[in-house]
């Protein structure tokens, strides 16, 4: 056959595959095919299809039909499903025999409203498959064969505006022309920040069936990337879940910032996460949790067990673990600045009640401390928070509380500029740390067998601690310290304009060396202290102090070094030689002091003794200034007189005094 002729029968052929594709695309008559598709999806899903354009075909070597303004409804109310225009590539050759034969399917700006799925899913009976054969007049046959699915620039109605999800681009691959598992791909965002997601999901055609429907999918949002594998009964109505879940990522306040309201303002550090996610009782529950978020040299917290409502985070059934190289790292959680007390580590079990949580089996170590017991927080009205605790070792001094904010020195008294003043005086201006005390409320019992605070180390330490509207109370206080018991309570209340305080301390037969820290080696004496005080800061307090405080000691042995360099001044001037390496034996030891508006009257209420002389003291200590005039006379010397500041007090040898010939006898009789 010569090539002339095959160029003539190869342009008839095409002559005919023209005329037959005109003529398909007249016999398209829009109105007619846009009921024959809302009828057959009727009878097959009960969903109301409509449309509010014209049905166009496109003619050409790749022809495309569109559809413009589809709705997609469960009755009234807002559409399931709305979509600008759909496009549908379709077969040539089937075209020219009148049949639309759909290949892919493009929806351009999509708009679904999952709130409507439920309505969906509620529908008796289940859905059938959508049959296109047998179309009347001016609607062609119409064949699904489907290679993908197409979505650009969707959106997901979930919940406020602002948490929907746009879908920049989407595709949906069945496994064959005749359906099966759905590939997809997705790239979109979610509260501006993008996200991808991928995997495989079941068949479009069994959403609405009676099997479980499978999915398979896994998401990367940020620095995170979370799997989710299982099935679900219901997929429209979002019911049935078992799924498999595990999640990890850079920073897990990336994905809590994704919630609707208050978002964390710290960080956690890396995370990852592996549970089962179901909803057997109707609510969203997570079995076989297995957590760990953060690094050790940061904070580290794991977590085993369940969570029986994780969207509102009740049903805690918890075993928890923290550790850190540095306590100010758990602290910084809390949103709390403080200073670090060495390594933590905490254990416990985790578990919620009404309005709060309650740790159990409570292990921790801090620093020199270690505690044990139970703990509970409740929320509101306001934060409370009840217990018990018991420690081996109880160093206070690793509890440290942070500084108060200068709102609460605004509430006692005027602001005054940040601005540091040299002036030599050693108590503090700080504001107390009352934050605490009067935001949260506490009823805790506490035991140590050995409590330290400073140079003071006592055992069998007992108090109960109640806080309540800014007033805190220690009480029943009781510790040993050598063969005396030491006893007292301790009131703050910091709910006026002025926070003021009360301490009452009293003791017999009490080993001063626990008491000291070791400054006085050996000895035993009684103490009583009955003070009062208010102000926002210790240098407040203690120039308004009022009280009486009292220390009586028999034999002693002062360590030495003790007192630093005025005791040793004093020593030699009043007591020559010098104490040997043992320190220097005292056969008493005398402080009898009343206080009035932060000034200590030691009118001859300070007396010592040795075996060679004894001294007696009269005087003023100003605690409001810190201001000291003392004179101080021993036996057979020239008295000494100490002035100044009592950071830099000044002795000098001056004038005369009288001598009390039992001076310890004589301040112990003062009242």
């Amino acid at each position: 056959m010569r090539l002339s002729t095959i160029a003539k029968i190869v342009a008839a052929l095409l002559l005919v595959l023209v005329v037959a594709l005109i003529a398909a695309a007249k016999s398209l008559h829009s109105e007619r095919y846009n009921a024959f598709l809302a009828g057959r999806v009727k009878a097959a899903s009960g969903l109301d299809l409509a449309f509010s354009g014209a049905t166009k075909l496109k003619l050409g070597l790749s022809p495309r039909i569109s559809f413009t303004g589809v709705t997609l409804s469960a009755g009234k109310g807002d559409p399931l499903l709305s979509i600008d225009r759909v496009e549908a590539d379709i077969a040539l050759i089937p075209l020219a025999l009148r049949q639309l034969r759909l290949e892919s399917l493009t929806l351009i700006r999509p708009t679904l409203r999952p709130s409507q799925l439920a309505l969906l899913a509620a529908r008796p009976g289940s859905a059938k498959s959508i049959s296109l054969a047998d179309s009347p007049e001016g609607a062609p046959t119409t064949q699904l064969s489907l290679s993908e699915i197409l979505i650009e620039n969707g959106t997901l109605l979930v919940g406020s505006p602002a948490q929907s999800v746009t879908l920049t681009k989407a595709r949906l691959q069945p496994e064959s022309e005749a359906g099966g598992p759905l590939a997809l791909q997705v790239d979109g965002k979610w509260q501006d920040r993008p996200f991808t997601l991928g995997g495989s999901v079941g068949p479009a055609s069994t959403l609405l069936g009676a099997k479980p429907y499978p999915l398979q999918v896994k998401a990367g949002f940020g620095g995170s990337v979370i799997t989710v594998r299982g099935t679900v009964a219901s997929p429209l109505a979002g019911r049935g879940l078992d799924l498999d879940l595990k999640a990890q990522g850079e920073e897990l306040a990336e994905l809590l910032r994704l919630r609707p309201g208050s978002s964390p303002s710290h960080s956690f550090g890396p995370f990852k996460l592996a549970a089962r996610l179901s909803d057997t009782g109707g609510t969203i529950a997570l079995a076989d949790v297995d957590a760990i978020i953060g690094k050790r040299d940061s904070l580290l917290i794991t977590a085993r067990g369940a969570i029986a409502n994780p969207l509102v985070m009740t049903g805690l059934d918890l075993a928890l673990t923290v550790e850190a190289d540095s306590s100010s790292a758990l602290a910084r959680l809390g949103g709390i600045d403080l200073p670090s007390a060495g390594p933590l580590k905490l254990s416990g079990k985790l578990n919620d009640i009404d309005n709060g949580w309650r740790l159990t089996g409570l292990k921790s170590n801090l620093g020199r401390s270690d505690l044990s017991g139970e703990l509970s927080l409740v929320q509101s009205p306001r934060p409370r928070l009840y217990g018990r605790l018991a420690a081996g070792v109880l160093a206070l001094n690793d509890f440290t509380l942070p500084q108060s904010k200068s709102g609460d020195l605004g509430r006692s008294q005027p602001l005054r500029p940040a601005i540091p003043v040299a002036d030599g005086r050693i108590l503090p201006s700080d504001s107390l740390p009352l934050d605490m005390i009067r935001g949260v409320d506490a009823d805790l019992s506490l035991v140590a067998a050995r409590l330290l605070l400073g140079p003071l180390s006592v055992s069998d330490a007992s108090a109960e601690l109640r806080q309540s509207a800014g007033r805190l109370t220690i009480s029943e206080f009781s510790a040993q310290a050598g063969d005396g018991i030491l006893k007292g309570e301790m009131k703050l209340d910091a709910a006026g304009k002025v926070p003021s305080t009360s301490l009452r301390v009293d003791g017999n037969g009490l080993s001063f060396a626990a008491l000291t820290g070791a400054a006085i080696q050996s000895g035993t004496g009684d103490l009583a202290l009955d003070l009062r005080a208010q102000g926002v800061s210790l240098r407040a307090m203690a120039g308004s102090v009022e009280g009486t405080a009292s220390a009586i000691l028999g034999e002693i042995v002062l360590a030495k070094g003790a007192g630093g360099d005025l005791a040793e001044r004093l020593i030699r001037d009043l007591a020559p030689p010098l104490p040997s390496e043992d320190g220097l034996r005292l056969r008493c030891l005398v402080a009898r002091f009343p206080v009035k508006a932060g000034l200590i009257n030691a009118d001859r209420g300070l007396a010592a003794e040795t075996s060679r002389t004894g001294a007696i003291a009269t005087g003023t200590i100003d605690l409001r200034s810190e201001a000291l005039d003392i004179i101080i006379a021993a036996k057979g010397t020239t008295p000494l007189r100490v002035k100044g500041q009592l950071g830099a007090p000044v002795v000098a040898a001056e004038g005369k005094a009288a001598f009390e010939s039992t001076p310890c006898r004589a301040a112990a009789a003062r009242r």
